[in-house]
């Protein structure tokens, strides 16, 4: 497992630029450009799959095949959810192993008919859906929840993480457990109020534990899951509960568990002492935070890989339409505890 003196190594600055990165620190004056290598080369340390390949000679690189990578959200907007930059290192890296060129789309009027595959990144919307399979029949999308037509999907099982997290809190004796979270709305599928699986499984979990509780339940829609929401929303919690503090808070997932620890560390609110936090992704900077958090991990790298060896499958014999969901894994780290006395 890489070190922060690792990254700052490897990405030639401080140990305290590297740590303040990470942990989201909006006072740190640093560009762009220094922040996506540092989360790149945290990534890349902590994802060690892949041996270096032998460069292609003239006559290899002719006959390779290309691909389409349309990401969701880019430049800026990936910097404030790691989770989607983690998704494409993982293709790209399989595309290189697999033989093909990568193309990198923003403009949905260029022409997708010229590559052999598409691989989308994120949560698309209906229209953008129908525009991307309307112009190459060969497409797969990694993250998105709408249902089948004309193309394979990869998602994780957020329902069965959401599920993992709150039993770890309820097995350490935790039933004032808060969730704050946050969800796209326009770019998912589904006829319920929340159309996220994490923000329904607390729902429905707590209800049927007999714990549910209205003040302890922040969600905003129609924007990021982002560390800045999470800052947000943790501020409108707290001068909410007053003294009536829960024991655990739930996070959407590991971006607003930083905002949200940000906050509590702030108002001299004790983790885990007074509250335990637990998030939901496990990506390379969540071992760096301060405490540790735990999580719940989602095989991000390999949502790229297996979403990118999908792609090559449709494009050599293709079948029906796939959903494919992977699993998950509590990762236990030093941000839950027992609840307070």
């Amino acid at each position: 497992m890489a070190t922060i003196t690792d990254i700052a190594e490897k990405a030639g600055v401080s140990i305290s630029t590297v740590s303040r990165v990470l942990n989201q620190d909006k006072n740190l004056s640093v560009t762009e450009d220094t922040k996506r290598k540092i989360f790149e080369i945290a990534e890349e340390l902590n994802y060690t799959k892949y041996k270096q390949k032998k460069k292609k000679s003239a006559e290899q690189k002719a006959k390779q095949k290309s691909i389409a990578i349309i990401q969701w959200r880019i430049g800026e907007q990936e910097l404030d959810d790691i989770y989607y930059m983690s998704i494409r290192i993982g293709a790209e890296r399989k595309a290189q192993e697999l033989g093909y060129y990568l193309m990198k789309y923003s403009d949905l009027n260029d022409s997708l008919s010229n590559v052999d595959g598409v691989l989308c990144i994120g949560k698309f919307d209906k229209i953008t859906i129908d525009k991307i399979l309307s112009k190459n029949d060969n497409v797969v999308f990694v993250g998105t929840n709408f249902p089948l037509n004309n193309f394979d999907t990869v998602n994780s099982d957020f329902s069965y993480a959401a599920e993992l997290a709150l039993q770890h809190l309820l097995e350490l004796g935790h039933k004032k457990i808060a969730f704050i979270g946050a969800e796209e709305s326009n770019n998912l599928y589904g006829y319920r109020t929340f159309r996220t699986p994490v923000t329904n499984t607390y729902i429905d979990m707590m209800k049927h534990l007999g714990y549910y509780d209205e003040k302890y339940f922040f969600v905003a829609t129609n924007t990021y899951l982002s560390a800045e929401t999470g800052t947000d929303l943790a501020k409108q919690a707290l001068a909410k509960w007053g003294g009536n503090l829960p024991t655990a808070i739930l996070a959407g997932n590991d971006a607003m568990a930083i905002g949200i620890m940000n906050v509590l560390t702030a108002n001299n609110i004790k983790i885990p002492a007074d509250i335990s936090i637990i998030g939901i992704n496990d990506l390379a900077f969540s071992q760096y935070t301060n405490p540790p958090l735990s999580t719940v991990r989602i095989f991000t790298e390999e949502m790229g890989e297996i979403g990118m060896e999908t792609l090559n499958q449709r494009i050599s014999a293709p079948k029906i339409d796939r959903r494919i969901i992977l699993t998950t894994e509590l990762i236990k780290r030093a941000s839950t505890a027992k609840p307070r006395e």
